[in-house]
């Protein structure tokens, strides 16, 4: 994926991983039962995964967000953060979140603003030609 993201011109430090959360095994053995199946996962071989997204990112020279090892710091329970086990609740969305946004506002604070800030533009009551105006400029464009 780096790879790729490099051959359209994407910067390493433009770039930020996110490893796998970790896996609420009960709860995903549950799922798996219901779906006539067994437990196909383990959160130790998600720690695997995470450890190689890692030095992924440290041989690449990207960013890496560590869910697995965040979400389970201090031995906190992170089932709060999985809706079956497996995938983010509202919650780890905002785990996530509350994460992830650090990191896109360190490496976007050096961008220039293109758009006008959404407020700067006002009410336009259908007239999009002023939005033309305001997004594209006089016309020299």
């Amino acid at each position: 994926m780096i790879q790729y993201l490099k051959s359209v011109d994407v910067p390493e430090s433009r770039i930020i991983l996110i490893t796998p959360p970790p896996l609420y095994e009960s709860a995903w053995e549950k799922e798996c039962i219901a779906q006539g199946c067994k437990l196909n996962r383990m959160n130790l071989v998600v720690g695997e995964y995470a450890k190689a997204c890692l030095q992924v990112g440290q041989n690449c020279g990207t960013d890496v967000l560590d869910l697995w090892t965040l979400m389970q710091k201090d031995s906190k329970d992170f089932s709060l953060y999985l809706l079956d086990g497996l995938h983010l609740s509202p919650k780890g969305n905002e785990f996530l979140s509350s994460h992830l946004w650090p990191l896109l506002e360190k490496k976007t604070a050096s961008l220039p603003f293109i758009l006008p800030y959404w407020r700067d533009i006002g009410e336009l009551k259908g007239d999009y030609s002023l939005l033309e105006n305001i997004l594209l400029g006089d016309g020299d464009h």
